[in-house]
């Protein structure tokens, strides 16, 4: 599970369609140096972060930093997996750093998708080893310096991190179920879908959402969370790239788990890449949309190579999303590839190393 072939690799668990990421790398101290992103639900630390950070510590190694996106329970829920791990008993060193939005008032357990109630165990863990930072993260926080690994902060806002912070001080009294099977638009077929008009998200905890540009020499990453396809934007703007000047990525995970309402036309004209990376299992919400995917391949900036997407998830759902259209892949030049469950999950890999 702990690559030594390149200088950096992102791994993206199948935790059932939930996010878990990990970025290792070679730093500039001739290092190796590891940072986590979310986790997803509870139940999946024990077949995705709970092995690894064992494996980390093992060899002698540490986490830099845990990003936690927000508290959606499909990103949050493994991290409190880690606060009760008892096999893992110097937790404090364990982890050096949690990048994580919170609030400092008790509020009530939720009843729906948003776990405030694991936030609360994660705040009072890192409150009582030293850990909690009072800083609020956002898109006026310094770019993060991580021996020669660049973090640069796209989401969320800073009036967007406050309002979630406000919903730490009420009981969530109406939880979202999630659309079901007959909601989806797996069954619709291309033509139809490229004429669809984009409408953005809405919803102010994927608008909380930590995404962050990792940079690291050469290779430039977007890792998007649930985050809002506008403030993704208004920061690359920000960073002066535009749709004349697009950022050139190795890859770009879709935000949402490939949701429709949060990659907009917008958005993929200021992202050069031919490379997707989709964390929706096609069952959990039904994400991704298929429309999501259209958009992708149906952009008129995209160049003549063809699209790699890359599923952290394997569903029937995910390889028969295509069945409907007539040869999709080769008139859309487009590729899917799947993962497999444990070691076999998705790893992006750059920078060989020398032998």
């Amino acid at each position: 599970m702990i690559q030594k072939t390149h200088q950096i690799s992102f791994h993206f668990f199948d935790i059932g369609g939930g996010d878990a990421i990990f970025i290792r790398f070679f730093g500039n101290d001739s290092n190796w140096h590891n940072i986590l992103i979310d986790g997803g639900y509870g139940k999946e630390y024990k077949n995705s972060f709970g092995p690894l950070i064992k494996e980390i510590l093992t060899v002698g190694e540490q986490i830099e930093n845990w990003i936690i996106s927000h508290i959606d329970r499909d990103h949050i829920g493994a991290v409190k997996g880690f606060v009760a791990d008892k096999r893992i008993y110097d937790k404090q060193n364990a982890v050096k750093n949690f990048l994580f939005n919170h609030s400092p008032e008790m509020v009530k357990e939720s009843n729906g998708k948003i776990s405030v109630g694991d936030g609360i165990v994660l705040r009072d863990f890192l409150t009582k080893h030293n850990l909690l930072t009072t800083v609020p993260i956002n898109t006026i926080t310094r770019p993060i310096e991580c021996y020669g690994l660049k973090i640069t902060i796209l989401s969320p806002t800073l009036e967007k991190e406050a309002v979630a912070t406000e919903l730490w001080k009420k009981e969530e009294s109406n939880g979202k179920i999630g659309r079901t099977e007959i909601q989806s638009d797996h069954k619709k077929n291309i033509e139809e879908l490229s004429a669809t008009k984009f409408y953005t998200d809405t919803d102010p905890v994927n608008g909380s959402s930590i995404a962050v540009l990792a940079e690291f020499g050469e290779v430039r990453a977007l890792l998007l969370s649930d985050s809002h396809p506008s403030d993704i934007v208004d920061s690359l703007k920000t960073l002066d790239f535009s749709e004349d000047n697009p950022v050139k990525v190795q890859f770009m995970q879709l935000s949402h788990h490939g949701s429709k309402a949060n990659t907009s036309p917008e958005l993929l004209e200021i992202v050069q890449t031919n490379s997707y990376v989709i964390t929706g299992n096609g069952i959990h919400n039904r994400h991704p949309d298929k429309e999501t995917i259209v958009r992708v391949i149906t952009n008129n900036k995209r160049d003549s190579e063809i699209i790699d997407i890359h599923f952290a998830c394997d569903t029937q759902e995910l390889r028969g999303m295509f069945d409907v259209d007539n040869d999709a892949f080769e008139n859309y030049n487009f590729d899917c590839s799947y993962s497999q469950l444990g070691l076999e999950s998705k790893i992006l890999a750059y920078l060989p190393l020398n032998k």
